[in-house]
């Protein structure tokens, strides 16, 4: 009875001595394989997991807007009224699905290089309305001009090009033209090379 005690606790120690020198060499020698695929896999090299999900990203991303709609244009021209607004939203887009193109690795200097297409397609089930509703919103090439240019005479012709383009401070424009680009009228009359596409997103 007295030797199998003895010999029980002694086994117990010897076993325990034997899993703690194996602990004590396989823990280190664990952290090292471990780290060595962490770093093997998140190197920004083909054939790397890390690789194949930054050329296109595994999982939804997407975007939302709110877009403060004027409600009283035309107390804020005539009579210098505070402005009203009332915020509409969120109009929801899936972006950054598209795959990164033309990626070149430079070995010397260890960069990446590539073109990200610039794509957003709207999803109606996560977004209050339509790409079609309509906004008044503050008209950003005619009240950037006065401020832009500051000599009268200029702003004498700038004035007679708002009025034939039929512009104004406040314009009303679907959430495409807001943030994807329009055409503005105004600019579209400047006789200068301006860009006539005014648009959140736009190129």
């Amino acid at each position: 009875m007295g030797c199998d005690r003895n010999c029980g606790l002694i086994a117990g120690a010897v076993i325990g001595a034997v899993l703690a020198v194996f602990g004590g060499i396989l823990m280190p020698v664990g952290d090292l394989l471990i780290q060595k695929t962490i770093k093997k896999q998140v190197v920004l090299e083909e054939g790397t997991i890390a690789f194949k999900n930054w050329v296109k990203t595994g999982t939804e991303v997407y975007r939302q807007f709110w877009i403060f709609d004027v409600q009283n244009p035309q107390e804020v021209m005539m009579n210098s009224s505070n402005i009203q607004v009332k915020q509409r939203g969120p109009y929801t887009y899936r972006v950054r699905f598209l795959a990164k193109e033309n990626v070149t690795q430079d070995a010397e200097d260890n960069t990446v290089s590539f073109l990200q297409p610039n794509g957003a397609i709207f999803e109606p089930s996560l977004s209050v309305g339509t790409e079609a509703d309509n906004f008044t919103v503050l008209n950003l090439a005619v009240a950037a001009a006065s401020h832009i240019y500051q000599n009268q005479f200029v702003q004498m012709i700038l004035n007679s090009l708002i009025n034939k383009s039929k512009s104004s401070m406040f314009q009303v424009r679907t959430l495409r033209e807001l943030l994807w680009g329009y055409r503005d009228p105004f600019l579209s009359l400047v006789p200068y090379p301006v860009t006539t596409t005014v648009g959140l997103f736009y190129p």
